[in-house]
């Protein structure tokens, strides 16, 4: 060997180990039992393979011209264990870091072996803009994790996952819009071309490295054990990785949401309801479940006098007048932050508090069939997804499901496009209706034509987030609503009428779990009953009518829909029934976002009568 190689060799090693010494510096700072019996056995694998990499492609590790691989490495080996860090002021977990620093030093290690020997076939400005493009793919879930952090001070989370995965385009450029702005979102763009184009660049740099001297047996050989030996470790450790870790956790739990269906019919059968007893027998028509959606009764002037925006004229005016029937409830809180862990338990059993599995549950819809009634599902949201939501496996289970817009794409319908819909009901018979609104869904302005535009944003203010802009759409809503119970009434022979959201909203940061507020969770909640059904089921109105400050959370909104059906069976719990006597949860013993956060921590809770 002569002395050339060997300064060569004490280079790549010096740069390798100076490359291992800086991250496991960094782990240690954020991780946890970071002692050398962690780090040791994997010492001499990754300065063998730096060294090794360096050798075979002559590049040195710590260049220009490996930067943009290198940038894709570390971007692997940091983002999640740094950002979870900073989100959580908490040490990360040892295993963890483990994988993602394999993964990001190995996904290094791989794009350099095969950028060399794809640069000695020639066409050096192809094969350069090939590797910038698959720098920035490497990049693309880096990159997505550093701004998700920017926007929300929150790293990753299965709650944000999960939105991710059930969430269509059209959501998403929404989603974007509010949070990010077209001026920002165009200069992120021209960020990410310059990207490139440097990459492009330090590529070109790259092959003139790798290709001024021959190549050599031993060289080439360095490459295809270095390649062979990535893509295994790669297959091997990429599943484990904190962020793959969070994605299998989603993507196992849609598909057990799927199970719900094959067993459908079973828990059907199963649902033992006295069909003889019900109020559809002891007082005939129709009941109505309307779902809002991100309202909250902190911004309704019906529920919080002094909001500045008379936003329900229409129900203030029910309840001003003791209009008979209307009951409103001042404490009511949704079980979590986001439309479908929501529904799927306010729809089914499943509930905070019992410890049943979605896919193993009744649903309202189920015991209003059971209970005499005829079902319909009306809804101007999407079907979520690439899979249908826990929101849809229900919605489909009704003798009648339509959507305004029967796609998967995000609705840009008014809610106004449901009623419709009611028309085709026959009045002659026991009706049981779901319907389920866009609300107050962000953008806000997008939720109500022109002729609701009563309140006006404040110069500087977004027209999109704005507290007038939101007002606007409860307005709005409160007008459906109006429409809907006017025309039931009239028509339909209603009996109840039920309005609840399945999660509020903070104007500043919407509704995202990661970034908690209670806000985000205090949700509006009403129920009509008629005359008919104070006489049929004077025990039932009774019982809300004394409930109307105790607390309640809409995932125990089954049980206080069979009680309402008076629809007991053995998928039931009288203490999870709003509409029972006894009724046994409080301040006290009820949570949200699913056990995490107790209502008695909420600092503008009401005081609990």
């Amino acid at each position: 060997m002569n002395t050339n190689t060997q300064d060569n060799i004490i280079r790549y090693f010096s740069a390798a180990a100076v490359y291992f010494i800086c991250l496991i510096a960094f782990y240690i700072d954020i991780g946890e039992d970071m002692g050398a019996e962690y780090f040791m056995p994997i010492l001499i694998p990754i300065i063998a393979a730096l060294v090794l990499m360096q050798y075979g492609s002559r590049v040195p590790l710590f260049s220009l011209a490996s930067l943009p691989n290198l940038l894709t490495g570390l971007g692997w080996c940091s983002a999640f264990p740094l950002l979870y860090a900073w989100t959580y002021q908490s040490v990360w977990y040892q295993s963890k870091i483990c994988f993602d620093f394999i993964v990001g030093t190995t996904a290094f290690i791989l794009l350099t072996v095969v950028e060399s020997a794809l640069f000695r076939l020639g066409h050096k400005k192809i094969i350069a803009a090939i590797m910038a493009v698959l720098n920035f793919c490497g990049l693309i879930i880096p990159f997505l994790q550093y701004p998700y952090y920017c926007l929300v001070w929150h790293c990753l989370s299965p709650a944000s996952l999960m939105a991710l995965y059930l969430t269509n385009y059209r959501e998403s450029l929404d989603f974007i819009h509010s949070n990010i702005g077209i001026i920002p979102l165009i200069i992120i763009l021209a960020g990410f071309v310059l990207f490139l184009y440097a990459c492009w660049r330090a590529h070109l740099l790259f092959a003139e490295q790798t290709l001024k001297p021959a190549a050599t047996a031993g060289s080439m050989s360095a490459l295809a054990l270095l390649t062979v030996s990535a893509i295994s470790a790669l297959s091997f450790y990429l599943p484990q990785t904190s962020i793959a870790d969070l994605w299998n956790d989603v993507t196992t739990y849609v598909n057990q949401t799927q199970e719900y269906s094959i067993g459908h019919d079973e828990r059907l059968n199963s649902l033992l309801i006295d069909a003889d007893n019900t109020l559809a027998a002891k007082a005939p028509g129709t009941v109505i479940v309307v779902i809002g959606e991100s309202a909250s009764r902190n911004y309704m002037k019906s529920f919080s006098p002094d909001f500045a925006y008379d936003d329900t004229p229409w129900f203030s005016e029910k309840l001003a007048s003791n209009a008979p029937g209307f009951i409103k409830f001042d404490n009511a809180y949704a079980s979590w932050s986001q439309t479908v862990p929501v529904l799927q338990r306010a729809l089914t059993e499943q509930s905070q508090y019992n410890g049943k599995e979605f896919f193993d549950s009744a649903s309202i819809i189920d015991v209003a069939k059971k209970a005499g009634y005829e079902t319909w599902w009306f809804s101007n949201q999407g079907r979520y997804g690439q899979f249908d939501s826990a929101i849809t496996l229900v919605a489909k289970t009704a003798d009648h499901a339509e959507w305004t817009d029967d796609s998967y794409n995000f609705s840009d319908k008014y809610d106004e496009e449901l009623l419709p819909y009611l028309t085709q009901l026959d009045p002659t018979k026991n009706n049981f209706i779901v319907l389920h609104l866009m609300g107050s869904h962000i953008y806000y302005n997008n939720r109500y034509p022109s002729a609701f535009s009563k309140f006006k944003t404040a110069d500087g203010e977004s027209t999109v987030t704005s507290a007038a802009s939101y007002a606007n759409s409860i307005l709005y809503t409160d007008y459906i609503l109006s429409q809907i119970f006017d025309y039931a009434s009239k028509n339909l022979n209603l009996q109840a009428m039920v309005y609840f959201s399945d999660h509020g909203e903070n104007l500043e940061i919407s509704h995202n779990p990661d970034v908690f507020s209670f806000d985000m969770v205090r949700i509006p909640l009403w129920v009509y009953v008629s005359p008919a059904y104070k006489q049929a089921l004077p025990t039932q109105y009774k019982a809300l009518n004394e409930h109307t400050a105790r607390y309640f959370t809409n995932d125990m909104l089954y049980d206080t829909i069979c009680g309402l059906l008076n629809a007991p069976s053995s998928r039931y719990n009288p203490e999870q029934d709003f509409a029972s006597p006894v009724y046994g949860f409080n301040q006290q013993n009820l949570t949200t976002m699913l056990g995490q956060q107790q209502l008695i921590s909420d600092p503008n809770g009401l005081p609990e009568k």
